[in-house]
């Protein structure tokens, strides 16, 4: 009867543990821009996604005009730019550094041509993370009040419109192991208890 329960226990673990790998996980695309050499206009369709044509990028050392990773980052000559997914996305930000300490930034995201969000403002000469998270959205706009005055960097957003990082299935394998150890306990617990 033992080896029963051990085998059930060991089979149950088992199981659950591939059913804790199979589990999919949000899949969180951060745009750093690497893969591009070290300056020009951003290609019309990067990445898949219809950008402004006005974008450009560059990687050369330009204090306060820091990258958040790597060298390579992207900018406007405008007021701003957008970007077109092309299908709905959840949208979760972009490192953005300014040094114009009188410009206002911020983003706006659409969907299907309607305004749905709008970010906080983050003001100019600093570097920081503008930090969202918007469902259902087709389009970002970024905003500036100032001329070509900002970089963009890692830019993020997952093409799964309802996964957000924060509540990620990622956490479900995590408590599936739980779960397994905790039978293992009960089983280990049991055993000894028999045998006593």
């Amino acid at each position: 009867m033992k080896r029963f329960h051990k085998i059930f226990v060991i089979t149950l673990m088992s199981l659950i543990l591939a059913g804790a790998s199979s589990v999919v996980t949000a899949a969180l695309i951060t745009l750093d821009f690497e893969d591009l050499s070290s300056y020009g206009s951003l290609p019309e369709h990067y990445a898949g996604l219809t950008w402004d044509s006005n974008w450009n990028y560059y990687g050369f050392s330009q204090p306060p005009y820091n990258p958040s990773s790597g060298n390579i980052r992207i900018y406007t000559h405008n007021y701003g730019g957008w970007i077109d997914f092309g299908e709905e996305v959840s949208f979760y930000g972009s490192w953005v550094a300014s040094s114009d300490y009188d410009q206002e930034m911020y983003w706006e995201g659409y969907q299907d041509g309607i305004l749905m969000y709008t970010s906080a403002s983050l003001y100019g000469g600093d570097s920081d993370w503008i930090n969202v998270s918007w469902e259902n959205v087709d389009m970002v706009r970024f905003i500036s009040t100032s001329f070509n005055h900002f970089i963009l960097d890692d830019i993020s957003y997952d093409p799964d419109p309802g996964a957000y990082p924060n509540t990620s299935p990622v956490a479900e394998p995590a408590t599936l192991m739980l779960l397994g150890a905790g039978l293992m306990g009960l089983a280990g617990i049991r055993n000894r208890m028999r045998s006593q």
